[in-house]
């Protein structure tokens, strides 16, 4: 008798990681506004996609220039914090699994008088 194989087939799976950085995407007059607060990053374009695609690259360059000057930026009171951010950043091996790091919220840009 002759022993058949059995295909299992799996269900995919997908990881997620756990976001640690946001992006706020914001609709004003001018354009659009993209703010990355964990890292104190803004950039300002014309479209939604240029202004996240923007900050994206925005995050990259800092994270190499913080490594590079890293005894100028840890020992800078309003820099210092953003090392657990930037070692996420440079441990990244591709641009999307930087892209999964990144939550992103959308809203419009309110600005107030002082």
């Amino acid at each position: 008798m002759k022993r058949q194989k059995s295909l299992i087939l799996e269900r995919p799976k997908v990881m997620i990681s756990e976001k640690e950085m946001t992006v706020l995407l914001g609709k004003d007059k001018e354009g659009y506004s993209a703010l990355c607060p964990e890292l104190d990053l803004v950039t300002e374009m014309d479209t939604p996609e240029e202004a996240f695609k923007d900050i994206v690259e925005a995050m990259k360059e800092y994270a190499k220039e913080y490594l590079d000057e890293f005894e100028l930026y840890s020992k800078s009171p309003n820099r210092s914090h953003h090392l657990p951010y930037i070692r996420a950043i440079a441990s990244c091996k591709s641009h999307w699994e930087l892209l999964s790091l990144l939550e992103v919220r959308y809203g419009v840009v309110h600005l107030q008088s002082v």
